[in-house]
């Protein structure tokens, strides 16, 4: 698959190619269910993606992935993206600087509600995204399309 930014990409472009939006995020205070009635949070199936944290209330970002006519939406943590900096961090050369100072500030005890802080840290956290993508040593990477959850939107393709 490629990556394109989402000034040069199209719906009409066949679906090996794929761009992202982020422009929302959404406080939970709870799981939510699913449609099987059971409870979950939001990850690709149990992964490590989900680093686990289980803490309510959270901020979710909305990741919009958009590939040819399709599009599905992807919901992050903080956390999820810093997992996901870590897992990806090895793939880059010695001299890059793409680490987690590139990654916004993890909250504050004052700023966790602040609508300003929060879109702030989104804007830090599109940034960071693509940067990832616009690297070819990490766009293909299977820590990528799994945050991204690249393989979902095949099954309905």
């Amino acid at each position: 698959m490629m990556f394109l930014p989402e000034s040069k990409w199209s719906p009409r472009y066949e679906t090996q190619f794929y761009t992202i939006r982020m422009n929302t995020y959404t406080i939970l205070d709870k799981p939510t269910p699913s449609s099987d009635g059971t409870t979950t949070t939001f990850g690709t199936d149990e992964c490590s993606l989900c680093n686990h944290n289980n803490k309510f209330p959270a901020v979710y970002y909305k990741i919009e992935v958009l590939r040819g006519n399709t599009q599905h939406t992807c919901l992050r943590r903080y956390s999820q993206f810093l997992y996901l900096s870590n897992k990806i961090c090895h793939v880059t050369t010695e001299r890059d600087t793409m680490h987690k100072r590139h990654l916004p500030p993890k909250t504050g005890p004052f700023h966790r509600d602040s609508p300003e802080f929060l879109e702030e840290r989104m804007e830090g956290l599109y940034q960071f995204l693509m940067d990832v993508l616009l690297r070819p040593e990490c766009v293909n990477n299977t820590w990528v399309e799994a945050f991204l959850e690249l393989g979902v939107s095949d099954e309905n393709l």
